[in-house]
């Protein structure tokens, strides 16, 4: 272990020696990890932060390489197809721990080397280093993303986008080993994972996403390399390690989630003449539903996102041009907003195609949310700028008979605009186990009585309601006292399921 310690730091350089010198005695004497070798490396694993420093990267990569990963199954390497791979075990060979430790440590499990996306013929690439610095002079920025040829905008542009809104999360995104190796971390279930990945990028950085920075190619390499341990990219297509998981088009919150780590990320899908609002938490189930909000709730919720930093992707279907006939809107392409223009209403959006010489299209350019809405567009926004309260607004259209529907481990909302009274109130809706063992749906009465009892029902400083329920979850109503709310009228508004 001493070879991996520098002044009580764990180093990527030293972990990579103490590895490869074990792996050069397996070669020179052509055995295999013995019991006591493999405890060893266990013993490593299990106090590299007891007495010393390590990185929350090289802890995870560490643990992943001696006690095993799902991404551990195959091996890549930038061939053209996976072989099988394995855990480390006792009687495992020099090939397999060399593999594990290019998988984990040295970036070598490379993405394959054949791509595949439908509607286009298969093609291959070839990886050579490049030598471009990580970041800028400014840092990550939204102008470093140019989506070259692969089908992975919603990758891309939630790139763009969290780089332009919280460019610190990019930043730490990455761990620079000062060799040529970057620890990447990628979010599942709202944890941090990490994969490692050199600067030897497809096509020498030319054929996907270009730059003069290279932290954009290498968060798309990480993506693809990610996949090897579990599909995550909202879309069914799965080549394991490889461009084409990743290429063949996904899901914004997919993307998001992996980038940020959100608490929360909400769907609004056009429908119709409203939206419909789905409430996901960081492991991207539905925790909340509401239908009817009009394009000015929605528009105000996007403005106060951007305020505060949170990311906000457009899923366009529909294709669109500017007076001059140049591309605008692009059907089944995601793309970043930026920004909102207070004087003209409008939303600023950026195409992750960025700049290129020749190019037909706008690579910013405003739109309406209400063209949005005709077009039957999707917007997804997460709460990564405010996670220092992770409370999440859900704000009423004003129509009536409004529905709220919170599942289980839906987070922290607030609910403003809610109507408590009158023929036009809104109902919400919860699981009549989250108030109690035993509560059922037949007994709409006990489930109500539970809910508003002085364990569930309670008033914050602000004179608003608080539901809170037996996993943790809170509602709070903005502008409904907790007396009105435990108003016999009242218990028709609720509906348990």
């Amino acid at each position: 272990m001493q070879a991996a310690d520098i002044a009580g730091t764990v180093s990527e350089a030293g972990l990579t020696k103490l590895l490869t010198d074990l792996d050069s005695t397996l070669s020179a004497t052509r055995s295999t990890l013995t019991a006591n070798e493999f405890t060893d490396l266990q013993t490593i694993a299990a106090n590299l932060n007891n007495g010393l420093s390590t990185s929350a990267y090289l802890t995870y990569a560490f643990n992943a390489l001696v006690n095993g990963n799902a991404a551990n199954a195959t091996w890549t390497g930038g061939g053209a197809n996976s072989v099988a791979l394995g855990n480390l075990a006792v009687g495992s060979n020099a090939t397999k721990l060399a593999e594990l430790t290019g998988k984990w440590l040295q970036g070598t499990d490379l993405p394959s080397s054949k791509v595949t996306m439908s509607g286009y013929a298969p093609f291959s690439v070839s990886s050579s280093v490049v030598a471009n610095p990580l970041f800028g002079a400014s840092g990550p920025t939204m102008s470093d993303i140019n989506q070259g040829y692969l089908g992975d905008c919603y990758f891309l542009s939630s790139c763009a986008e969290v780089a332009n809104q919280n460019a610190s999360i990019i930043d730490s995104m990455f761990t620079d080993n000062g060799n040529g190796t970057y620890g990447v971390r990628l979010y599942v279930n709202g944890a941090a994972e990490f994969v490692t990945v050199n600067a030897s990028l497809a096509d020498g950085g030319s054929i996907f996403n270009n730059a003069t920075d290279i932290w954009a190619s290498l968060a798309e390499k990480a993506y693809a390399q990610f996949q090897a341990g579990g599909l995550d990219t909202g879309n069914s297509v799965n080549y394991g390690d490889s461009y084409s998981t990743i290429g063949n088009g996904g899901s914004p919150a997919f993307a998001l989630e992996a980038l940020t780590g959100a608490s929360a990320i909400n769907e609004f899908i056009a429908n119709g003449g409203s939206w419909l609002d789905y409430g996901l938490n960081a492991s991207l189930s539905v925790t909340a539903y509401s239908a009817g909000g009009t394009t000015v709730s929605l528009l105000s919720t996007i403005a106060a996102d951007l305020g505060a930093h949170d990311d906000v992707i457009l899923s366009s279907y529909t294709n669109a041009t500017d007076s001059s006939g140049r591309t605008t809107l692009v059907a089944d392409h995601a793309m970043s907003v930026y920004g909102y223009d207070s004087a003209s209403g409008d939303l600023e959006i950026r195409n992750p195609w960025g700049t290129e010489a020749g190019q037909t299209w706008d690579t910013t350019f405003e739109v309406s949310l209400s063209t949005l809405l005709s077009d039957g567009d999707v917007i997804t926004t997460d709460n990564a700028g405010s996670t220092a309260s992770s409370t999440k607004s859900i704000v009423a259209s004003g129509q009536n008979n409004e529905t709220f529907i919170f599942t289980p481990n839906f987070g922290q909302e607030t609910l403003y605009g809610f109507q408590p009274t009158g023929a036009g109130s809104d109902v919400l809706q919860f699981a009549a186990s989250a108030f109690g063992a035993g509560l059922t749906a037949a007994n709409q009465s006990a489930d109500w009585q539970a809910l508003i009892s002085p364990s569930h029902l309670t008033q914050n400083a602000a004179g608003s309601a608080v539901i809170t329920d037996i996993y943790g979850d809170s509602l709070t109503l903005n502008g409904v006292s907790k007396t009105t709310l435990a108003n016999s009228a009242l218990a028709g508004d609720f509906k348990f399921v």
